[in-house]
């Protein structure tokens, strides 16, 4: 008989942790299987069917975070716990969902998408000849040959990226954004669309309080995460990690709007 699943739940194990929507503290638990699609998450503080939250998977270089829903739940009295166990089933949220949920917010903007390189010229320029030897001169470096590819030279830093916008929807995700990510030099930005590694990009923070201005900072790109096909496909949020370039200026733009919002 075929499996009717959209797809299938495989029994794993793996460390969790939890935020709800507006929370800053994570709540620890574990799952006890999880597919494609969604996980169930083991723990003694189960949310209500239709709670919102962030889950991380701890997993060492394989963790991963994810936008997920309770679609079901159930608390186990204590005496009951040996036969069953606390939790709740969680649905990832795709990407397409998070960016519908964004776009009505932000009329009339549009998501950026990055201007490809320009590929290099088939034909490279023929080569010049070579001045004629003399004795005392020393003899002339060798030139690579027609349409040879150059040495590779050290990696540097990608000047400059374009403009990601990044919202929020409400104060209490701003402070948590700045408390757990921005102080400490970082920033995940939620993009279909992330720039390359070692990028210098510019990022506008737009405070979720009318009459707060934006702040702008660059920052360079250390990761990349986009959904792969076969490894939880669409449903890993996609977007690009950040190292906040000339954090004390930023922090000091942004005490203030914090100050505003805490008050």
């Amino acid at each position: 008989m075929a499996n009717s699943r959209r797809a299938v739940r495989r029994p794993r194990r793996v460390q969790v942790q939890f935020w709800k929507r507006g929370e800053v503290r994570a709540q620890p638990g574990y799952t006890t299987n999880i597919s494609t699609t969604g996980m169930f998450l083991a723990t003694n503080s189960p949310h209500p069917r239709g709670t919102r939250l962030r889950v991380e998977v701890l997993e060492g270089d394989r963790g991963f975070m994810v936008e997920g829903v309770v679609v079901h739940a159930r608390k186990v009295p204590m005496e009951l716990m040996r036969m069953s166990q606390s939790g709740m089933g969680v649905r990832f949220l795709t990407v397409e969902e998070l960016v519908r949920e964004l776009i009505p917010a932000i009329p009339g903007e549009t998501e950026e998408i990055p201007v490809p390189v320009a590929p290099p010229s088939a034909a490279p320029p023929a080569p010049s000849p070579p001045p004629a030897p003399s004795p005392s001169a020393a003899p002339p470096a060798a030139r690579p040959a027609p349409g040879a590819s150059p040495a590779p030279s050290s990696p540097k830093p990608l000047e400059e990226g374009g403009l990601f916008s990044m919202g929020f929807l409400g104060p209490a995700e701003f402070l948590q954004t700045y408390q757990r990510d921005i102080v400490n030099g970082g920033l995940f930005v939620s993009t279909r669309y992330p720039g390359r590694l070692q990028e210098i990009v510019r990022i506008e923070l737009r405070p979720p309080v009318p009459g707060l201005p934006s702040v702008v900072l660059r920052a360079r790109i250390v990761q990349r995460f986009e959904p792969q096909e076969g490894s939880f496909g669409p449903n890993l949020l996609s977007g690009m990690g950040v190292e906040i370039l000339d954090l004390a200026t930023v922090l000091d733009e942004l005490r203030p709007i914090v100050a505003r919002m805490q008050g």
